[in-house]
């Protein structure tokens, strides 16, 4: 965990270095291209997903990382949700923080044996030190609510500490009111 959280801090907002990749693969168990989106999220993320993903139809993301920009995550959430795609966390994977906003907004949300699915949180950076707040969470359950997400599971998605990380396999994911479907 310290490991994530040193390479979070690491990656300023905007820095190539730090950007999520995404690329055009093939589905694992299915007819068709989807898109996977792996590493860390910073701004301007948002941009390289709609170039990428252009002219596709209905599609997949497939979505793994550990987090980063809560602002392009909610941003490449809004126009996938949108555009009808679906989610997908694959075997054995893992997708917290701001990964798993995107995930939340798949029209459905897949996910595959051993994947999990991670939440906290929100927190910003201030004067060089990470701090927790509660403003920015406040938006992100609205944006949830949006989704059609009830108070109590925006609650469960946002009451772990920023420090932390809460897993969710898709029996926890059911039981806090967020639907999943097995992959393939």
């Amino acid at each position: 965990m310290r490991l994530l959280f040193a390479l979070l801090l690491a990656c300023l907002p905007g820095s190539a270095a730090c950007a999520a990749e995404f690329e055009r693969v093939e589905l694992p168990g299915a007819e068709g291209t989807g898109i996977k989106l792996s590493g860390i999220i910073v701004p301007g993320d948002e941009a390289a997903f709609a170039t990428i993903s252009a002219g596709m139809p209905r599609s997949v993301l497939l979505t793994t990382g550990p987090g980063g920009s809560v602002g392009a995550a909610i941003a490449i959430g809004t126009d996938l949700h949108n555009r009808g795609w679906s989610t997908l966390v694959p075997a054995g994977a893992t997708c917290a923080s701001a990964c798993s906003m995107i995930w939340l907004a798949g029209n459905h949300r897949l996910l595959a044996e051993g994947g999990l699915v991670g939440f906290h949180a929100m927190s910003i950076r201030q004067d060089g030190i990470v701090v927790e707040t509660h403003q920015p969470d406040v938006d992100l359950r609205r944006w949830l609510n949006q989704l059609g997400y009830s108070e109590d599971t925006t609650a469960t998605i946002v009451n772990t500490p920023s420090r932390l990380v809460r897993w969710l396999d898709r029996l926890e994911l059911q039981a806090n009111g967020i639907s999943s479907e097995p992959y393939p």
